[in-house]
């Protein structure tokens, strides 16, 4: 049985299949989970959200950039109750897929048009009014991650790109 399972991921990373494209099958994806991370291992899509809280003066009053998705302690109960960490987990596949979709976005394209953009930019607004609930601007970026396993120290442990940072954009409550 473990020999025919590993026969069939043989072939079906020789002989692949043509990429399936279109609107309805964006519906569907979201029953399966993106597996992309097993193609290459590099740099991983993360969001970070800040806020305008105050000031009068122009880019005062910005909070520091805040990661959607920071990871959290794991204990016993999470082996018969995981509803936070399975939140945590469709929230980051839901940042997968809209990297995924602005990196299949032609030149020149407008990545708000995109469905996954709309659906991150509700994630972003809930969790800036979750962290400040007083901000009346906000932001937010995609950044593509590395982290360094040589740096135990934890000098440096991550090396990031800005993929896509938004305009300043309001919280509307």
């Amino acid at each position: 049985m473990v020999a025919a399972y590993a026969a069939l991921l043989l072939l079906t990373l020789v002989f692949k299949g043509p990429v399936l494209k279109g609107p309805w099958l964006f519906l569907l994806r979201s029953f399966f989970p993106n597996w992309k991370f097993f193609h290459a291992v590099g740099r991983v899509p993360h969001l970070h959200v800040r806020g305008f809280v105050g000031g009068q003066a122009p880019n005062t009053g910005w909070t520091d950039w805040q990661p959607v998705y920071p990871r959290r302690a794991r204990s016993q109960l999470d082996l018969f109750l995981n509803a936070k960490t399975n939140l945590l987990l469709s929230q980051q596949n839901l940042v997968d897929h809209f990297w995924a979709d602005l990196v299949d976005l032609p030149d020149g394209a407008d990545a708000r048009q995109l469905v996954s953009f709309a659906m991150v930019d509700r994630l972003a607004l809930n969790t800036t009014l979750t962290c400040w609930p007083e901000a009346t601007q906000r932001q937010f970026e995609l950044r593509m991650v590395l982290s360094d396993p040589k740096d135990t120290l934890g000098n440096n442990p991550f090396e990031s790109e800005t993929m896509l940072t938004t305009p300043v954009l309001p919280c509307q409550r």
